[in-house]
């Protein structure tokens, strides 16, 4: 069922059907942060963010991103309790985006077309019209498991943070620096990484602090690259937080996920609190390292 839509255009929420929802729309713009200072290219797409909520249980904010003219990041968005991996959500973004092209053809200046008394009627109409077209289609949707056997898959980074500072974290994969046109020396590998984890636990606390709920997923697509898929995994243990990123068979990264959260929430370290000191952490690495090792690669 869906239960709200949105337009955003780089920091600023154009239009949302439900108050309600804002908040929770709100975690579009942390990541989008995220992705523009890392990828200033703009080459990745937000495809999907997967929510927890103890009370309504999972939900799922679907995206259709576009990049305007003007190097905009613009976000037509609609939230739900939908299955990742439902095609027909992404069916009613992308009619969302072409519906209010239609009205609007310069998609460029629609900041400026929101401002006007009519604009939030027009949207309106637009989203009753989306409803009622897809709550069939939406119900009776059958979703096909497909688990993507052929695909390579790589681990990119993996870490633990724990009040915004990083205690242990790995850069799998160093071409991550490319985007930001820097030297891969050790140094800078490990300022981009210390960095990166800071960035992914501001996304995971604004999140609860905000939309009072959890992040879990983050799906992103590269534009250059159409089989480079990439998904961010986020957990917790005992306050800890747990970051994934990786790229290739969504099924197999959510297993080994899984498997390094159990094994690292079987070490006695994360019935502590963190006092700030960083040294009884270091035994981390090994584990962490373990976890990569097991991933397959092919």
């Amino acid at each position: 069922m869906i239960t709200g839509f949105t337009i955003i255009l780089e920091d600023d929420i154009l239009y949302c059907s439900d108050e309600i929802k804002y908040n929770l729309f709100e975690v579009v713009l942390f990541v989008e942060k995220l992705m523009s200072s890392i990828n200033p290219r703009y080459t990745w797409r937000l495809k999907t963010i997967s929510l927890k909520d103890q009370k309504i249980g999972r939900e799922a904010i679907i995206v259709k991103h576009i990049i305007t003219s003007k190097q905009q990041n613009l976000f037509f968005c609609i939230i739900g309790n939908f299955n990742v991996s439902s095609l027909e959500t992404h069916k009613i973004v992308n009619e969302f985006s072409k519906q209010v092209n239609i009205q609007y053809r310069n998609l460029a200046e629609l900041k400026y077309a929101s401002e006007n008394s009519t604009f939030k009627e027009i949207m309106d109409l637009i989203v009753d019209y989306l409803r009622d077209k897809y709550i069939e289609p939406l119900e009776e949707e059958i979703i096909f498991d497909k688990k993507g056997n052929g695909i390579k898959n790589l681990i990119i980074y993996a870490g633990i943070s724990s009040q915004g500072l990083p205690l242990v974290s790995q850069l799998c994969d160093a071409n991550l620096l490319m985007n930001l046109t820097v030297e891969k020396s050790n140094e800078n590998i490990e300022l981009f990484t210390s960095d990166l984890s800071a960035k992914l636990e501001t996304i995971a606390m604004n999140t609860q602090i905000r939309a009072k709920t959890k992040i879990k997923e983050i799906h992103i697509n590269d534009a250059e690259k159409s089989s480079s898929k990439m998904i961010i995994l986020f957990g917790n243990i005992n306050g800890y937080s747990l970051d994934f990123i990786a790229s290739g068979n969504f099924y197999k990264i959510r297993d080994i996920f899984k498997q390094f959260k159990n094994k690292m929430s079987q070490d006695t370290i994360f019935e502590r609190d963190f006092s700030g000191d960083l040294k009884p952490y270091k035994h981390l690495k090994h584990t962490l390292n373990e976890i990569i090792k097991e991933f397959d690669y092919n």
